[in-house]
Protein backbone atom coordinates (compact mmCIF):
# COMPACT_ATOMS: atom_id res chain seq x y z
CA UNK A 1 0.00 0.00 0.00
CA UNK A 2 0.99 3.60 -0.53
CA UNK A 3 1.18 5.57 2.69
CA UNK A 4 -1.68 7.86 1.66
CA UNK A 5 -3.92 4.77 1.38
CA UNK A 6 -3.39 3.95 5.06
CA UNK A 7 -6.04 5.62 7.27
CA UNK A 8 -4.82 8.04 9.95
CA UNK A 9 -6.53 8.39 13.33
CA UNK A 10 -5.91 11.48 15.43
CA UNK A 11 -6.65 11.25 19.17
CA UNK A 12 -7.02 14.26 21.47
CA UNK A 13 -6.52 13.90 25.24
CA UNK A 14 -7.36 16.70 27.69
CA UNK A 15 -4.88 16.31 30.57
CA UNK A 16 -6.41 19.24 32.49
CA UNK A 17 -9.78 17.49 32.94
CA UNK A 18 -9.33 13.93 34.28
CA UNK A 19 -12.03 11.62 33.05
CA UNK A 20 -12.72 13.66 29.94
CA UNK A 21 -13.48 11.37 27.04
CA UNK A 22 -11.08 11.19 24.11
CA UNK A 23 -11.73 13.10 20.95
CA UNK A 24 -10.88 11.33 17.69
CA UNK A 25 -10.82 12.06 13.98
CA UNK A 26 -10.31 9.67 11.08
CA UNK A 27 -8.33 11.02 8.13
CA UNK A 28 -8.01 9.55 4.65
CA UNK A 29 -5.29 10.44 2.13
CA UNK A 30 -2.84 11.92 4.63
CA UNK A 31 0.55 10.86 3.29
CA UNK A 32 3.23 10.44 6.01
CA UNK A 33 1.45 12.84 8.39
CA UNK A 34 3.21 15.20 10.80
CA UNK A 35 1.63 16.57 13.97
CA UNK A 36 2.02 19.86 15.80
CA UNK A 37 0.21 22.65 17.67
CA UNK A 38 -0.62 26.31 17.20
CA UNK A 39 -1.36 28.57 20.17
CA UNK A 40 -2.07 31.69 18.08
CA UNK A 41 -4.54 32.85 17.01
CA UNK A 42 -6.28 29.90 18.75
CA UNK A 43 -5.00 26.84 20.62
CA UNK A 44 -5.35 24.10 18.00
CA UNK A 45 -3.85 20.79 17.00
CA UNK A 46 -2.58 20.31 13.44
CA UNK A 47 -2.03 17.19 11.35
CA UNK A 48 -0.15 17.89 8.11
CA UNK A 49 0.09 15.58 5.10
CA UNK A 50 3.27 15.45 3.03
CA UNK A 51 1.47 15.86 -0.28
CA UNK A 52 1.53 18.37 -3.13
CA UNK A 53 -0.70 20.85 -1.27
CA UNK A 54 0.41 20.43 2.34
CA UNK A 55 -3.10 19.51 3.48
CA UNK A 56 -3.78 20.31 7.16
CA UNK A 57 -6.48 18.89 9.44
CA UNK A 58 -7.28 21.29 12.30
CA UNK A 59 -8.82 20.32 15.64
CA UNK A 60 -9.82 22.60 18.55
CA UNK A 61 -10.72 26.26 18.75
CA UNK A 62 -14.35 25.79 19.73
CA UNK A 63 -15.78 24.72 16.37
CA UNK A 64 -15.12 22.59 13.30
CA UNK A 65 -12.60 24.15 10.94
CA UNK A 66 -12.19 23.14 7.28
CA UNK A 67 -8.94 21.60 6.06
CA UNK A 68 -6.17 24.06 5.26
CA UNK A 69 -3.52 23.94 2.53
CA UNK A 70 -0.03 25.28 3.19
CA UNK A 71 0.98 25.92 -0.44
CA UNK A 72 -1.37 24.32 -2.99
CA UNK A 73 0.48 22.63 -5.85
CA UNK A 74 3.95 23.66 -4.64
CA UNK A 75 4.85 20.59 -2.53
CA UNK A 76 5.83 22.13 0.84
CA UNK A 77 7.02 18.66 1.98
CA UNK A 78 6.57 19.34 5.71
CA UNK A 79 9.11 17.50 7.84
CA UNK A 80 8.13 19.06 11.17
CA UNK A 81 5.64 21.49 12.64
CA UNK A 82 7.33 23.74 15.21
CA UNK A 83 5.70 26.31 17.52
CA UNK A 84 7.55 29.63 17.87
CA UNK A 85 6.06 32.56 19.81
CA UNK A 86 2.78 30.66 19.70
CA UNK A 87 2.64 30.38 15.89
CA UNK A 88 3.00 27.13 13.94
CA UNK A 89 5.77 26.83 11.36
CA UNK A 90 6.13 24.18 8.67
CA UNK A 91 9.74 23.29 7.90
CA UNK A 92 10.59 20.97 5.02
CA UNK A 93 12.21 20.06 1.74
CA UNK A 94 14.11 22.44 -0.54
CA UNK A 95 14.64 24.89 2.36
CA UNK A 96 10.95 25.80 2.54
CA UNK A 97 9.57 27.36 5.72
CA UNK A 98 5.98 28.55 6.15
CA UNK A 99 4.32 30.40 9.04
CA UNK A 100 0.65 29.92 9.92
CA UNK A 101 -0.29 33.57 10.39
CA UNK A 102 -4.01 32.93 10.96
CA UNK A 103 -6.56 30.15 10.70
CA UNK A 104 -6.44 28.92 7.12
CA UNK A 105 -3.52 31.20 6.20
CA UNK A 106 0.08 30.07 5.67
CA UNK A 107 2.83 32.41 4.50
CA UNK A 108 6.21 31.41 3.07
CA UNK A 109 8.81 33.05 5.30
CA UNK A 110 11.95 31.46 3.84
CA UNK A 111 12.37 31.77 0.07
CA UNK A 112 15.91 30.40 -0.08
CA UNK A 113 17.98 29.26 -3.08
CA UNK A 114 16.95 25.84 -4.35
CA UNK A 115 19.53 23.14 -4.96
CA UNK A 116 19.80 20.45 -7.60
CA UNK A 117 20.23 17.60 -5.11
CA UNK A 118 17.38 17.86 -2.60
CA UNK A 119 19.10 15.57 -0.09
CA UNK A 120 21.97 18.07 0.23
CA UNK A 121 19.84 21.02 1.34
CA UNK A 122 16.38 20.32 2.69
CA UNK A 123 15.45 21.43 6.18
CA UNK A 124 14.70 18.81 8.82
CA UNK A 125 14.22 21.04 11.85
CA UNK A 126 13.67 24.61 13.05
CA UNK A 127 14.03 26.25 16.45
CA UNK A 128 14.32 29.75 17.87
CA UNK A 129 15.08 31.92 20.87
CA UNK A 130 12.51 34.32 19.38
CA UNK A 131 10.87 35.12 16.05
CA UNK A 132 13.92 37.28 15.23
CA UNK A 133 16.56 34.72 16.25
CA UNK A 134 15.84 31.45 14.45
CA UNK A 135 17.87 28.50 13.17
CA UNK A 136 16.99 25.95 10.48
CA UNK A 137 19.09 22.87 9.70
CA UNK A 138 19.12 19.88 7.38
CA UNK A 139 20.83 18.49 4.30
CA UNK A 140 24.60 18.05 4.39
CA UNK A 141 25.74 20.57 7.00
CA UNK A 142 23.13 23.07 5.81
CA UNK A 143 22.61 25.63 8.62
CA UNK A 144 20.73 28.94 8.25
CA UNK A 145 19.99 31.78 10.69
CA UNK A 146 17.18 34.36 10.63
CA UNK A 147 17.73 37.75 12.34
CA UNK A 148 14.21 39.09 11.93
CA UNK A 149 14.83 40.41 8.42
CA UNK A 150 17.03 38.05 6.43
CA UNK A 151 18.01 34.38 6.30
CA UNK A 152 21.77 33.83 6.09
CA UNK A 153 23.62 30.57 5.52
CA UNK A 154 26.02 29.81 8.37
CA UNK A 155 29.30 27.95 8.29
CA UNK A 156 29.35 24.44 9.76
CA UNK A 157 32.41 22.21 10.35
CA UNK A 158 30.91 19.04 8.84
CA UNK A 159 28.99 17.99 5.75
CA UNK A 160 27.14 15.12 7.45
CA UNK A 161 23.37 15.03 7.30
CA UNK A 162 21.82 17.14 10.05
CA UNK A 163 18.66 16.15 11.91
CA UNK A 164 17.71 18.55 14.73
CA UNK A 165 18.41 22.02 16.12
CA UNK A 166 17.63 23.18 19.66
CA UNK A 167 17.82 26.73 21.02
CA UNK A 168 18.41 25.80 24.63
CA UNK A 169 17.74 27.50 27.93
CA UNK A 170 21.47 27.76 28.64
CA UNK A 171 21.84 30.19 25.72
CA UNK A 172 23.50 27.66 23.43
CA UNK A 173 22.31 26.14 20.18
CA UNK A 174 22.63 22.36 19.83
CA UNK A 175 22.63 20.58 16.47
CA UNK A 176 22.45 16.82 16.04
CA UNK A 177 23.32 14.89 12.92
CA UNK A 178 24.31 11.65 11.28
CA UNK A 179 25.04 8.84 13.74
CA UNK A 180 23.53 10.82 16.61
CA UNK A 181 26.51 13.20 16.78
CA UNK A 182 26.06 16.48 18.65
CA UNK A 183 27.45 20.01 18.18
CA UNK A 184 27.09 23.15 20.30
CA UNK A 185 27.59 26.80 19.33
CA UNK A 186 25.93 29.70 17.55
CA UNK A 187 25.94 31.36 14.12
CA UNK A 188 29.05 29.95 12.32
CA UNK A 189 30.96 28.80 15.41
CA UNK A 190 30.39 25.14 16.34
CA UNK A 191 32.12 22.54 18.47
CA UNK A 192 31.59 18.79 18.19
CA UNK A 193 30.85 17.53 21.72
CA UNK A 194 29.71 13.99 20.94
CA UNK A 195 30.56 11.71 18.03
CA UNK A 196 27.78 9.18 17.64
CA UNK A 197 27.82 5.78 16.01
CA UNK A 198 24.10 5.09 15.84
CA UNK A 199 22.53 3.72 12.67
CA UNK A 200 19.74 6.33 12.86
CA UNK A 201 19.64 10.03 13.88
CA UNK A 202 17.83 11.61 16.80
CA UNK A 203 14.16 12.33 16.07
CA UNK A 204 13.89 15.15 18.59
CA UNK A 205 16.22 17.05 20.93
CA UNK A 206 14.68 19.35 23.56
CA UNK A 207 15.72 21.47 26.55
CA UNK A 208 13.80 20.62 29.72
CA UNK A 209 14.50 20.81 33.46
CA UNK A 210 17.88 22.50 32.78
CA UNK A 211 19.06 19.54 30.69
CA UNK A 212 19.21 18.44 27.06
CA UNK A 213 17.00 15.43 26.26
CA UNK A 214 17.42 13.33 23.10
CA UNK A 215 15.04 10.76 21.60
CA UNK A 216 15.41 8.39 18.66
CA UNK A 217 13.40 5.36 17.56
CA UNK A 218 15.12 3.17 20.14
CA UNK A 219 17.02 5.49 22.51
CA UNK A 220 16.11 8.05 25.18
CA UNK A 221 19.12 9.89 26.62
CA UNK A 222 20.20 12.99 28.54
CA UNK A 223 23.32 15.05 27.80
CA UNK A 224 24.87 15.90 31.18
CA UNK A 225 27.53 18.25 29.80
CA UNK A 226 30.15 15.60 29.21
CA UNK A 227 28.38 12.42 28.10
CA UNK A 228 25.06 10.86 27.18
CA UNK A 229 23.30 8.89 29.90
CA UNK A 230 20.08 6.81 29.67
CA UNK A 231 16.91 8.27 31.16
CA UNK A 232 15.96 6.36 34.31
CA UNK A 233 12.83 6.08 36.43
CA UNK A 234 12.90 4.69 39.98
CA UNK A 235 16.39 3.41 39.36
CA UNK A 236 15.51 1.57 36.17
CA UNK A 237 16.33 2.57 32.61
CA UNK A 238 13.19 3.65 30.79
CA UNK A 239 12.22 1.60 27.79
CA UNK A 240 11.11 4.73 25.98
CA UNK A 241 11.94 6.01 22.52
CA UNK A 242 10.23 7.63 19.60
CA UNK A 243 9.18 11.28 19.31
CA UNK A 244 9.31 13.94 21.99
CA UNK A 245 8.13 17.48 22.70
CA UNK A 246 8.10 19.99 25.57
CA UNK A 247 5.13 22.23 26.34
CA UNK A 248 3.47 23.82 29.39
CA UNK A 249 5.97 22.45 31.90
CA UNK A 250 5.73 18.89 30.62
CA UNK A 251 8.04 16.71 28.60
CA UNK A 252 6.14 14.14 26.54
CA UNK A 253 7.54 11.17 24.65
CA UNK A 254 5.62 8.68 22.52
CA UNK A 255 6.71 5.33 21.13
CA UNK A 256 4.62 3.29 18.67
CA UNK A 257 2.81 1.65 21.62
CA UNK A 258 3.08 3.94 24.66
CA UNK A 259 3.24 7.59 25.71
CA UNK A 260 4.57 9.22 28.88
CA UNK A 261 4.78 12.68 30.42
CA UNK A 262 7.33 14.04 32.91
CA UNK A 263 6.88 17.21 35.00
CA UNK A 264 10.41 17.30 36.39
CA UNK A 265 9.55 15.05 39.34
CA UNK A 266 7.16 12.33 38.30
CA UNK A 267 6.65 10.16 35.24
CA UNK A 268 3.10 9.33 34.19
CA UNK A 269 1.93 6.82 31.60
CA UNK A 270 -0.82 8.47 29.56
CA UNK A 271 -1.15 5.71 26.94
CA UNK A 272 -0.38 2.16 28.04
CA UNK A 273 0.59 -0.80 25.85
CA UNK A 274 -2.28 -2.65 24.19
CA UNK A 275 -2.30 -6.41 24.61
CA UNK A 276 -4.74 -8.32 22.45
Amino acid sequence: MFDHDIPTKMLVINLEKPGTSFGARHLIGYNKPRIGVALNPLPQGLVVARNDDGQVSVVGGGKDFPDEFIDPGHVPMTWKIKTIDGYAYSVGGQRKIYKRTDTGKWKKVADLPRVEHIERAGFRDLDAFSASDMYAVGGHGDVWHFDGKDWTQMGFPSNVQLATVTCAGDGNVYISGEGGSLWVGQKSTWKNIYKGSSSIPWNDVAWFDERLWLASDYQFQIWNGSELTPVTHEGEQMGAGGHMDVRDGLLAIASPTQAWTFDGRRWRTIIGPYFD
